[in-house]
């Protein structure tokens, strides 16, 4: 398994490897509250439980409001965000998917790629769009596979 790419975004923003200010960390789930505090960064806990995907996405942008970002960046937010969502950053979302796109989109890439027997995999940047990881591509990067692991290791 690969390290969460968040972490790899947070250690090139510490050591100047990648020119950005990380204003917050809004998630939907608790589990990278200690770290953004390591890094002394916002966090922000959203919780989609028990709301539908609309309202879940208003109170992510009730959060992301507030700080006015010039760009969001989804790192491993597996959710599908809503064409209103999309609609209210526009040309501002981009997102870290955990394959190479366009080969392998949606949410079980590495599955794909086993069962097709693709040699590499990767991760792709990409801008968000009203389509599943279909916007324009940002940056990919690739590394071979090694088979003597499954799917889900």
């Amino acid at each position: 398994k690969e390290a969460h790419c968040l972490g790899d975004l947070l250690m090139k923003a510490y050591y100047g490897g990648l020119e950005v200010d990380i204003a917050a960390v809004i998630g939907n789930h608790e589990t990278l509250r200690t770290v953004m505090e390591r890094f002394d960064i916002q966090f922000h806990c959203v919780s989609h439980e028990g709301l539908s995907r609309a309202e879940h996405n208003a109170k992510m942008c009730e959060q992301i409001d507030r700080y006015a970002p010039d760009y969001l960046v989804l790192a491993k937010y597996m959710r599908v965000l809503t064409p209103e969502f999309d609609g209210h950053y526009p040309n501002q979302i981009i997102n870290i998917h955990h394959s190479f796109l366009p080969a392998l989109n949606g949410a079980k890439p590495y599955h794909q790629a086993y069962a097709r027997g693709v040699k590499i995999i990767g991760a792709t940047a990409h801008f968000v769009n009203n389509e599943l990881d279909d916007g324009p591509l940002i940056e990919q990067s690739v590394i071979n596979v090694d088979y003597h692991y499954s799917a889900n290791d």
